[in-house]
């Protein structure tokens, strides 16, 4: 026998043994499976497990913990969907994933309301997440992300439908990113968003492709996008839509970080315009230093592509800000030291 070889091969497959992947599972939640719900699931994966959740509506949420889990539903399968409503887990979202490398894909997640006003279809507390094939439908925000300055964020032929909220506190949308590295939005749609604007980001690359984001008779969002990030926003070939309920008239698209704008580069590029709102609303508004590249973009009817109205009122309310936060600060010092 040639051990060496023999002792290579045991190696090998010892290697394996405590490989992540190697301990990888398939676990199947259903009403005639072991597990029953989404959370009874959440509460045994381990890093790298897939999550097939059979067709059905699922009165539960979950707190996703491991890393580089797969959530997946059956909405693939003509004439099924996999529903999860209704509950909020720790009083913030259906799913809170707070594991890195996530994969949600072929859900609906829908109705879910907490006091804060802020409940999600996802709240995600991790790094790096990919949302495929998922509807988020009448929830107060569809996705809410936490700021995590290393994190990826791809979300792909999905939708959002009657999302948003107002509370006493601040209003919420559809889509709000914190601080990340990277949005990336493609192919989904942005409908009847209600309170709030219907994407949010503060991701240093915000990449927007090929996606509708309108209004419609009853949506009464502010911006159709609002970036706050210090990089680029890229938005190309989006059908945008001002309706005529729309909660701000000022412009579809909003850029601006800070007290002075902190963007290095703003691009539209082949974006379609339509200004349903009877106001003058430009496509965008640039409070940022970065001048704007615009190219081939459609307005209808035809309007202003670019403004900066309202850019030194935005920067003194925001020195005001600061200013009062930092007073603020120093007089809590003084009391502390008194």
């Amino acid at each position: 026998m040639d051990w060496g070889r023999a002792l290579e091969i045991l190696s090998f497959l010892a290697m394996l043994a405590f490989h992540p992947e190697a301990q990888a599972r398939v676990l199947e939640v259903g009403p005639l499976r072991e597990l029953k719900a989404p959370s009874a699931a959440a509460a045994i994966a381990k890093d790298g497990d897939t999550v097939r959740i059979d067709p059905g509506e699922y009165f539960d949420c979950a707190m996703w913990r491991a890393n580089g889990l797969t959530i997946e539903g059956a909405s693939a399968v003509e004439g099924s969907a996999t529903v999860i409503s209704d509950m909020a887990c720790a009083g913030k979202a259906l799913f809170v994933i707070s594991g890195n490398d996530a994969r949600v894909r072929d859900l609906t997640l829908t109705r879910v309301r907490v006091a804060d006003g802020n409940g999600a279809g996802i709240r995600m507390e991790g790094r790096d997440l990919t949302v495929e094939r998922t509807k988020f439908v009448n929830n107060q925000t569809g996705i809410l992300a936490a700021d995590s300055p290393a994190s990826r964020i791809h979300i792909a032929d999905s939708l959002f439908l009657a999302n948003g909220a107002c509370s006493e506190r601040s209003c919420v949308g559809a889509l709000m990113i914190g601080t990340a590295a990277e949005l990336v939005v493609e192919r989904s749609v942005f409908e009847g968003t209600k309170g709030g604007h219907h994407i949010v980001s503060a991701a240093t690359e915000t990449v927007l492709r090929s996606n509708r984001i309108a209004d419609g008779a009853a949506g009464t969002a502010g911006y159709g996008v609002q970036y706050a990030g210090n990089g680029q926003l890229l938005m190309q070939d989006n059908l945008l839509e001002k309706g005529p309920n729309t909660g701000n008239r000022r412009a579809e698209v909003l850029a601006w970080d800070g007290a002075w704008g902190a963007a290095k580069a703003i691009v539209l590029r082949r974006n379609r315009y339509l200004n349903n709102s009877g106001s003058a609303a430009p496509l965008l508004v640039n409070w940022t230093d970065a001048a704007p590249v615009l190219e081939e973009n459609s307005l209808v009817p035809d309007g202003t592509e670019v403004s900066s109205r309202g850019i030194w009122l935005h920067r003194l309310r925001y020195v005001l800000i600061s200013v009062k936060d930092e007073l603020r600060h120093l007089a809590g010092q003084l009391r502390h030291a008194l």
